[in-house]
């Protein structure tokens, strides 16, 4: 990577763009089906993505923000039942009727906590009431401490093709501190178990800028990955999300915080090298693919505007221009869907100029946005709608355009997710429209109760 010479934001985002425009407004149930246009077919062609979340956990890291809780089964096999009911009410409307899906994304919590009959049932009972393109991605993220054979086997057989393991770290002493349910060897095992079950993409999330961790550290586990030759391999720096129990350690003082922004950003710039170096491309700011293993689901979502059906408590959605996010509590979300609503918490509609901002702040997370495609969906180019803004971040370096796309430059990578909210609207650019933790969690917060306190974000 080239090195930065202009330093155009105070500090670097870490935090990238999943939601746009952000879920914002309780709806009134009534009025749901309605603000996703769900009686009327898709408005655009093409194929469409779709996530589902799996809230439970054998045991919960204390790094972690999303939408989980430990392991019961009896409380995982009422929330699979409602979980295959939600989807079967999208599976009637005439606009999710009309989708072909060309990806399904199953994340957490801890997807692989399901049992392999349980997994087996589910992807086929997705693909028995939705329709899914000849060259489907199905990914299932999993931990390594559970995701054993008979789970990878039962989910290859129902037409599962790809694995994200949340490996984290393959350090002892940093897995021990982030508490994650597994050591470092059985992730090394879990990866040659997956490839003994057929797989032929599969990947890990690494965490780098931990508590005490230096550059040599970070080095070996980079170096640990690209060994494996994973297919896909994705960078997070560590964040601290209020709530949690890392959180609660460091605000006590009795874990330090993480390293400074400028050896956060030596690691990351490190990591990214070592990594392109060994063939491997670089299409987001956090994710790296061999050739041939780019994950589809981001493409469709991100880079083609794909709608996306989410199910599950706490997923995110976009259907019919609605972006939503469901109830996190299971007994809310359960209740939601006895009653025959759509669980959704929060959302937000997108006119045209909203959803023209969100084509540019999605698109730019995976580098760039096709002019072709942006003006096939809107009918102008992108440098009519944002000209002085796009003009503006190629002088500052970050972006270059050419006849075909708009896309980050070398330094624009580095500062990608900063560029992304350059064009949010100004209705989300000025205000945060709810907490992060809200998006995450699926919970909204109590009257009165204050933003939650971050160490550094």
């Amino acid at each position: 990577m080239s090195i930065v010479v202009t330093n155009p934001y105070e500090k670097r985002e870490r935090i990238c763009v999943s939601h746009y425009p952000l879920p914002a407004e309780p709806p009134d149930p009534a009025a749901v089906p309605g603000l996703m246009s769900l009686d009327a077919p898709a408005r655009r062609g093409g194929e469409k993505a779709m996530y589902i979340h799996i809230p439970f956990c054998d045991k919960i890291c204390n790094f972690c923000p999303f939408n989980k809780q430990l392991m019961d089964e009896e409380k995982l096999n009422r929330y699979v039942t409602r979980l295959k009911r939600e989807i079967d009410d999208y599976a009637r409307t005439p606009l999710v009727s009309s989708f072909t899906f060309g990806s399904l994304a199953i994340g957490g919590g801890t997807p692989s906590c399901l049992s392999a009959d349980q997994m087996h049932d589910l992807i086929t009972h997705c693909r028995t009431v939705l329709r899914f393109g000849p060259e489907a991605e199905i990914g299932i993220e999993g931990n390594p401490s559970n995701f054993d054979a008979e789970k990878l086997a039962a989910a290859r057989e129902a037409g599962g093709n790809r694995i994200s393991f949340g490996v984290q770290t393959f350090n002892d002493d940093f897995a021990s501190m982030l508490e994650i349910p597994q050591e470092p060897e059985t992730s090394r095992l879990a990866t040659r178990v997956a490839r003994d079950a057929g797989y032929d993409n599969v990947g890990i999330d690494l965490i780098y800028n931990l508590p005490g961790q230096t550059l040599e550290q970070w080095r070996a586990d980079v170096s640990e990955a690209i060994d494996w030759r994973y297919d896909h391999v994705t960078l997070f720096s560590l964040i601290i999300p209020p709530f949690t129990r890392l959180f609660s350690k460091i605000d006590k003082g009795r874990l330090d915080p993480p390293g400074e922004h400028d050896h956060e950003i030596s690691m990351y710039r490190m990591a990214a090298q070592m990594l392109r170096e060994a063939g491997y491309e670089q299409y987001s700011v956090y994710d790296f693919a061999l050739p041939g293993k780019i994950n589809k689901h981001a493409v469709l979502y991100f880079s083609d505007q794909a709608d996306l059906l989410g199910a599950g408590a706490a997923a995110f959605g976009y259907l019919g221009g609605y972006m939503y996010v469901n109830k996190g509590p299971l007994t809310e979300y359960q209740e939601a869907v006895d009653r025959g609503d759509k669980p959704v918490l929060i959302g937000s509609p997108a006119d045209r100029d909203e959803e023209m901002c969100g084509a540019m702040a999605k698109g730019l997370r995976l580098f760039s946005v096709r002019r072709p495609r942006f003006r096939e969906l809107f009918g102008v180019d992108p440098t009519d709608v944002f000209g002085e803004k796009i003009e503006r971040l190629a002088d500052q370096g970050l972006l270059e355009v050419t006849d075909e796309e708009i896309r980050l430059t070398e330094d624009g990578v580095f500062w990608g997710n900063n560029v992304c909210r350059e064009f949010f609207s100004a209705r989300y650019a000025e205000i945060e429209a709810i907490p992060r933790e809200v998006l995450a969690r699926g919970r909204l917060m109590k009257a009165g109760q204050a933003p939650p306190r971050r160490i550094r974000d």
